[in-house]
């Protein structure tokens, strides 16, 4: 088969979905299909175009046996509305100009949110006469109503109709969570157009750290976006708890997003000595930055749409044998007291977090034995190459539908 990614998200950005994206096709390619990215040029979150690509109006690249066709885009930090608004709505565009550099296609495989993207993907799976399956990786625009990013009655509205577009012209529509599925069925979808095809993990790239020695003071680590819905002020007052009550702990955050300036800002007045942000990492270093821990954070907003969340940062913790904080509610919560990974409290409540963290850190038997436990979990339940395997064979009954003439290769 050849497979099309339609993408806003894609390495050399960092992230879930850009990592999800990029093991995905590679595999893929692996197992002998020919896979081709459709994207924009890098600029997530920064808003900030790497010189490699910088003045181009299109690019073909190979990031290893990927095809990775680039197509211009209006580069916008992750923060403000209108600058968003405009950035996912160019990179659909000009995706879908660039779309016949693609060449005879077999399936396409859209990313959203963002929704322009999935609309895109519409248009671009009838440009390639093929077969459409939507990535949904988070159920917008109702998580940005709850979130508050959204607000307008008329935006809302928009951004409603263009999701039922997008739903009711794929063949098929992927999500990560069983609730997830369970809230589009509830709308009318038909059960054989929605499938789970949970998150998942490479097991190798994270393979179990030995504990940390020879450090004076245990170290936190978060590593993700830090944004809107990380709720990474919990742990900023998790610290905050601690350092006043003389524990002697190191935080570090690494990752960027929206939130992160005013969060500095937040750390800097309240004194916080143990906190360090270290920003935005390259994809390579995050497995040795979470293998560094002594502890890894998960935090949640208290939302009821986080109820359903897995982040995939859960995942990676628990693959490099880390022992987990979350403040979570809901699957998160499921998840970690299946596997015995971590301590869970209630998401935004400060005070349980610390002492969660408190109890690790005093206790490193136990907490090496949590991270072993998460660590088999993973490899059982959420890895990368069975969830890719599920995925190939969804590929392969999509593109077989009967009367397409399929092509074999590009």
């Amino acid at each position: 088969m050849h497979v099309l990614y339609v993408t806003h998200y894609f390495h050399p950005e960092v992230g879930a979905p850009q990592t999800r994206i990029l093991e995905s096709a590679q595999r893929l390619a692996a197992h002998g299909h020919a896979v081709t990215a459709l994207t924009g040029f890098p600029n997530y979150p920064d808003g900030v175009i790497p010189a490699p690509y910088r003045g181009r109006l299109m690019q073909t690249e190979w990031v290893g046996p990927v095809r990775v066709i680039r197509s211009a885009v209006y580069a916008a930090p992750n923060r403000g509305f209108a600058r968003r608004l405009l950035n996912h709505a160019s990179s659909a565009i000009s995706s879908t100009l660039a779309s016949p550099r693609a060449g005879p296609t077999d399936v396409v495989i859209a990313e959203s949110p963002p929704l322009f993207t999935a609309a895109a993907g519409v248009l671009i799976a009838r440009l390639r006469r093929a077969p459409l399956v939507l990535n949904v990786a988070d159920l917008w625009p109702e998580s940005a109503v709850q979130l508050g990013a959204l607000r307008d009655p008329r935006a809302i509205r928009l951004a409603e109709a263009m999701e039922r577009f997008a739903y009711r012209h794929a063949a098929l529509i992927a999500v990560p969570t069983p609730g997830m599925r369970d809230s589009l069925l509830s709308r009318g979808l038909p059960d054989e157009r929605v499938v789970h095809l949970p998150n998942a993990v490479d097991i190798d790239r994270f393979g179990a750290a030995p504990a940390p020695v020879g450090r004076e003071r245990p170290r936190i680590v978060y590593s993700g976006t830090v944004g809107m819905a990380q709720g990474i002020g919990t742990l900023l007052e998790a610290a905050r708890i601690l350092e006043a009550e003389g524990d002697e702990l190191e935080f570090l955050v690494a990752g960027d997003g929206a939130e992160r300036p005013q969060l500095e800002a937040l750390a800097r007045e309240w004194g916080l000595r143990s906190v360090t942000f270290a920003g935005k990492l390259p994809r390579e270093r995050i497995p040795a930055v979470i293998g560094g821990a002594d502890i890894a954070v998960l935090t949640l907003r208290d939302l009821p749409l986080f109820e359903d969340a897995l982040p995939s940062k859960l995942l990676e913790y628990m693959a490099a044998g880390r022992p987990v904080a979350a403040g979570a509610a809901g699957l998160v919560a499921s998840v970690v007291e299946a596997a015995g990974a971590g301590l869970v409290t209630p998401p935004e409540d400060a005070s349980a977090l610390a002492a969660s963290i408190r109890r690790l850190a005093r206790d490193p038997v136990t907490a090496a034995a949590m991270g072993a436990s998460g660590r088999r979990y993973v490899h059982e339940h959420f890895s990368r190459d069975a969830v890719v395997g599920r995925l190939e064979r969804l590929l392969r009954e999509v593109a077989g539908q009967p009367g397409r003439e399929r092509v074999r290769a590009v």
